[in-house]
């Protein structure tokens, strides 16, 4: 049954039953103090009943004491108001109460008229309604986001358990990923919450890769190519196929080749007799790392086109990033030009247009200038202009989470170094 009661407010309590908080925001958080003060400051208004909310909370008789269903961001307002006692909706059966607990979960996430939750906020609610047993389309309409984020979301909690209460929905949705790989989610599960994704995309990297060579591998031996796990004697690399370059192996398992290959943490190299036929292990050695090196580095152009590209439409993703490209944009000619003629300065301000200009006009050495700085120590193709645009990218992009690979790590080191030595020479 549920009644209108007028309940002393030293009689009331936060609903907690089997660890489960009915509500999911945390009223120690400071913002979430915040609010509460304003809650309080507002109450103070009601003229109708002061000291009071306009929207009764919901609370559960549990003998002589009161249990929050919902309201404790209300109840905690009207504490600091100074309020004594207050009128709630008030149930004395528990399957009723159930049912209240289960719609004020939905109404928590669902409703513009209270404060707006954050994300992990948003999760907790998700999470509190599937504890509660509230079918996975409900909790996803009155979260407003979709099913399959909160069937994803219920699974990745199942393999983390309790760790997902401070996790946010798209957090979860990356763990749910990686269900059944123990160390990837142990991974998303134990680092910092300012750090899953970069975390998150290393991982996806590495699995696309890995899925890409495999693909690559079964077309290989498809068409009759042996696939070895190391070069043999009389053999030296040929060409490396990376992840990005798997389109183009039809076309060339089409055309004639040795019918070898290795399979390596980079992609498949096809393999040639060594000239002369001689076993020269060195060289090997040498022909595998510049095919592996050329790989990986068209590879990490593409990965840096595409990270660039998932947070271009919103530049607040890549901070960093888009301040180094605007101010390239607004150092380059036609924005020098366009000051000459005109008289105005072009500022650096961040927006998409300013983000493209400055990407397309950077220098980035390309792979026979960072294999030769690199692996030779020979420098003469490594410009001091493409050195320091892309040793001010790299950086850049770290610091808004991008994980750059190893080859990037190599040269972008030895682009500093020239890049200090064109400042010096200044």
């Amino acid at each position: 049954m549920q009644t209108m009661e007028l309940v002393d407010i030293e009689d009331v309590y936060p609903y907690e039953e089997n660890d489960v908080r009915m509500n999911p925001r945390d009223v120690d958080d400071p913002a979430c103090r915040e609010y509460i003060a304003q809650l309080a400051e507002q109450f103070r208004h009601n003229r109708l009943n002061p000291g009071q909310p306009r929207v009764r909370p919901i609370l559960y008789r549990d003998g002589g004491i009161y249990q929050i269903v919902d309201g404790e961001c209300r109840y905690e307002a009207m504490k600091l108001a100074g309020t004594r006692k207050f009128y709630a909706d008030v149930f004395d059966d528990l399957a009723d109460a159930e049912l209240a607990r289960q719609e004020a979960a939905k109404a928590m996430v669902e409703t513009d008229a209270k404060r707006a939750l954050t994300a992990e906020e948003l999760s907790r609610g998700v999470q509190t309604m599937l504890a509660l047993d509230v079918p996975e389309e409900e909790a996803a309409a009155s979260a407003r986001v979709g099913a399959d984020v909160v069937r994803r979301a219920r699974r990745a909690s199942r393999e983390v358990g309790d760790a997902a209460y401070d996790m946010t929905l798209d957090r979860l949705c990356a763990i749910a990923e990686f269900e059944g790989d123990e160390a990837a989610v142990a991974e998303l599960r134990d680092c910092l919450a300012r750090d899953w994704r970069g975390v998150y995309g290393r991982l996806r990297a590495r699995r696309e890769r890995e899925e890409a060579v495999a693909g690559m591998v079964e077309k290989a031996r498809a068409a009759g190519v042996e696939v070895v796990g190391s070069t043999p004697e009389g053999f030296v690399a040929c060409r490396t196929f990376g992840q990005y370059q798997a389109a183009g192996i039809d076309a060339y398992l089409a055309g004639e080749h040795a019918g070898k290959a290795v399979a390596t943490g980079y992609g498949l190299t096809f393999l040639e007799p060594a000239a002369g036929g001689a076993d020269d292990e060195e060289a090997r050695c040498r022909a595998q790392e510049k095919a592996d090196f050329y790989a990986a580095w068209d590879g990490a152009e593409r990965a840096r086109d595409a990270w660039v590209g998932e947070r271009a439409a919103d530049l607040s993703g890549m901070r960093e990033t888009a301040r180094f490209l605007a101010a390239r944009a607004a150092e380059g000619r036609e924005a020098a030009r366009f000051s000459e003629r005109t008289g105005v300065a072009v500022q650096a301000t961040p927006c998409l247009l300013a983000v493209a200009v400055g990407y397309e006009g950077l220098q980035v050495p390309n792979q026979f200038a960072a294999w030769s700085a690199v692996d030779e120590g020979d420098r003469e193709y490594l410009y001091a202009a493409a050195a320091e645009d892309f040793a001010g990218l790299l950086a850049a992009m770290e610091a808004d989470g991008y994980e750059p690979c190893d080859e990037e790590r190599s040269v972008a080191a030895v682009c500093r170094e020239v890049a200090g030595e064109g400042d010096g020479d200044e």
